[in-house]
């Protein structure tokens, strides 16, 4: 995160200024997206205590909304956790070296439905090529499949020796989903390890190699460039375990569903999707 010269300067010492992770925050939250919401508190916190650094006058007004904020994260993430306590392995999928017929729609795809409104991706590797083109094909297959999703959270390791090649890419697919109507974020992690996708809908997928398990095809007209059934593989395992639905349901407003979740409905339903198919 870039870190500016006193940027609430212009703010009067009694109000705090509308931080656009803490708006989005909220919103996530009345919609029922538990595990964006987590991360923008997470990354609001980590604002307000910059602003509590940089000016100093108001430090006391940020610690106030900072415990605030932390106290929900926490409660937040401790019903997260307590959904993945409860849960049960759906299937497991050896993948032999060579293997054909195991795209991401293939062993994904029965997983990927209109239940699903966020999607949480983490991959340490997204420096390559081919790692960009995988996970470009990745959300296809997602965003093909679940009609009503919002949110796309991708974590990866930052890139070394091409930083900025990596952020423009990602920012890229960013701007391209927002135009579906997906809001993307990324961040980056230089601890990241585990690769694994959760689903609102309480799926856990996790796999050995991440998205990356398939062999380079041959040539530029090789079976495979485009279908990804006909790559072959290299050894992998996947895991994928379901627990209860991590999205919390719409505070009742006297109807079944709340006023936020009506107009999200309908704005889905009038606007349609840039991406669905015919």
């Amino acid at each position: 995160m870039t870190t500016t010269s006193k940027p609430y300067a212009d703010m009067d010492d009694g109000e705090l200024p509308k931080l656009e992770p803490i708006i989005n925050a909220l919103k996530c939250e009345q919609t029922g997206h538990i595990m964006e919401a987590i991360l923008l508190y997470e990354e609001s916190i980590f604002r307000l205590t910059q602003m509590a650094e940089e000016e100093p006058t108001r430090r006391q007004l940020c610690g106030k909304y900072l415990k605030m904020y932390e106290a929900r994260a926490k409660q937040l993430r401790e019903q997260v956790k307590g959904h993945l306590h409860s849960s049960r392995m759906l299937d497991h999928i050896s993948i032999e070296r060579g293997a054909r017929g195991r795209s991401y729609q293939r062993l994904f795809g029965p997983y990927l439905d209109d239940s699903v409104r966020e999607a949480h991706l983490n991959e340490p590797h997204l420096t390559e090529s081919h790692h960009f083109r995988n996970l470009l094909h990745f959300f296809e297959v997602l965003v093909k499949n679940c009609r009503y999703l919002k949110y796309i959270r991708l974590t990866t390791r930052p890139d070394p020796g091409s930083p900025k090649n990596q952020l423009h890419i990602l920012q890229q697919m960013k701007s391209d989903l927002g135009s579906g109507n997906i809001q993307m974020n990324f961040q980056m992690d230089d601890s990241l390890h585990d690769r694994k996708i959760v689903l609102s809908s309480g799926v856990v997928i996790k796999i050995g190699r991440g998205l990356h398990y398939f062999e380079p095809v041959e040539s530029s007209y090789s079976l495979g460039l485009c279908d990804f059934d006909f790559r072959k593989c290299l050894a992998t395992e996947v895991d994928i375990w379901k627990c209860r639905a991590f999205a919390k349901r719409p505070k009742d407003t006297g109807d079944s569903e709340s006023q936020d979740a009506k107009e999200d409905r309908s704005s889905d339903r009038a606007e349609g999707r840039a991406y669905s198919s015919d």
